[in-house]
């Protein structure tokens, strides 16, 4: 199993991305991000085990640290790997390298070694469309991302440890609430 730890985003920035996702999904051209019970999200590293470490306590403590973050989802890409993933990417702000550097920094205080991608000389914010696509069908969902009301200010709200794949979350936390005592888990 590996792991990820995650941002949600606001509701309505949810809603907006699964409606890309259903579309997707409807016209046959990728159901992969439909399919795979995840909310949509921005993620702020990956690694393939975590040990005996209380990942879901440490998270708490950083979402009680953390306040809710606005980012604009201002642009489509895809990685140029043979995964054939399409991501929507936030405007990177400096609010949102401190975030992620804040977090790598507990990471390392933990002995955690994330995946080189997520690394912060490396990461690439970046909130999926769809992957395991096959190069003739990148344009396309590019287009329909364009076409869609993703490109807007969002919220990133909540912070969460994923299992995957099966995608399983593990626990979530909303981002600067004190008063939040236990992890929410989805069923």
């Amino acid at each position: 199993m590996a792991f990820a730890v995650i941002l949600y985003l606001d509701p309505d920035a949810e809603a907006n991305v699964k409606a890309v996702w259903d579309a997707l999904a409807e016209q046959d051209i990728s159901s992969v991000m439909a399919m795979m019970n995840i909310r949509p999200h921005i993620s702020l590293t990956g690694f393939d085990s975590y040990g005996a470490v209380p990942m879901c306590a440490e998270l708490h403590a950083f979402a009680k640290s953390v306040a809710p973050l606005t980012v604009k989802l201002s642009a489509v890409g895809a990685f140029p790997t043979e995964q054939g993933v399409v991501y929507l990417a936030p405007m990177v702000t400096a609010e949102l390298v401190r975030l992620h550097e804040a977090f790598h920094s507990q990471l390392t205080r933990l002995g955690l070694s994330p995946s080189e991608f997520y690394r912060p000389e490396n990461w690439v914010p970046h909130c999926t469309v769809a992957l395991k696509l096959p190069p003739e069908r990148i344009s396309t969902v590019i287009d329909c991302c364009k076409k869609s009301d993703v490109f807007r200010p969002v919220q990133l709200v909540e912070i969460a440890l994923v299992e995957y794949m099966p995608v399983r979350e593990l626990c979530a936390f909303p981002l600067g609430d004190m008063t939040y005592d236990e992890p929410h888990r989805n069923p």
